[in-house]
């Protein structure tokens, strides 16, 4: 009986009673501490550029911490990417809430995503070849990329629905439309483009050229 319990125990992830967990103390917010110094280091200077002792040290943790919740460096770069689609997604649809027109709703999904990648110039670039990631954070990254162009679509269509854009338009399409538009200009930028300067752009091409004449 006791062989019993003990095999279960373990079987529920627990130890036995009486044994003391033994080893490191767990250390607070270590996975995020993590994908966020990675996220910053690959936007400043790319993926290559980046070492894995540098993640570790702007993170305040061992490299060998970096291996265990990650594996690869290439598994960290894919979690800071999906990370990165989590997180504007979020903003986006917070933002979307007291949005009462078209053009504050696209406003509201153009500014939160290039405010996310504006200094991180690098890593956004490297989002156009997801086949790069390994194949189950590829299709992560899939997934997240897809609920972020879907979010334009449905916007669309409502739009649509309520007679304010054009019917015969491929919203899926021109979701991608956009998001080629942010990423363009993320690019190609200058030093002298203001942030400001790109929103108004991006919006006023976007629903001048899909607006209902």
């Amino acid at each position: 009986m006791r062989t019993i319990k003990k095999a279960i125990s373990i079987a529920r992830g627990r130890r036995p009673a009486g044994k003391s967990k033994r080893g490191r103390r767990p250390i607070p917010m270590l996975r995020q501490r993590i994908i966020h110094s990675a996220t910053e280091l690959f936007g400043e200077r790319g993926f290559e550029e980046v070492l894995t002792d540098e993640v570790a040290l702007r993170a305040g943790v061992g490299k060998g911490s970096v291996y265990r919740q990650f594996g690869s460096k290439e598994q960290l770069y894919a979690a800071a990417i999906i990370e990165g689609f989590k997180q504007v997604r979020s903003r986006i649809e917070a933002g979307l809430e007291d949005a009462r027109s078209d053009q504050e709703r696209l406003t509201t999904i153009v500014r939160q995503t290039l405010t996310y990648f504006w200094n991180r110039q690098h890593f956004f670039a490297l989002l156009r070849d997801p086949t790069r990631l390994p194949r189950a954070e590829e299709t992560r990254y899939r997934s997240e990329r897809g609920q972020l162009a879907r979010l334009v679509s449905a916007m669309l269509r409502e739009a649509s629905a309520q007679g304010r854009v054009r019917a015969d338009l491929d919203f899926d399409l021109m979701a991608e439309c956009l998001l080629g538009m942010m990423r363009g200009i993320q690019r190609y930028k200058r030093d002298s483009t203001r942030l400001d300067q790109a929103v108004e752009t991006i919006v006023s091409l976007f629903l001048h050229g899909c607006a209902r004449g």
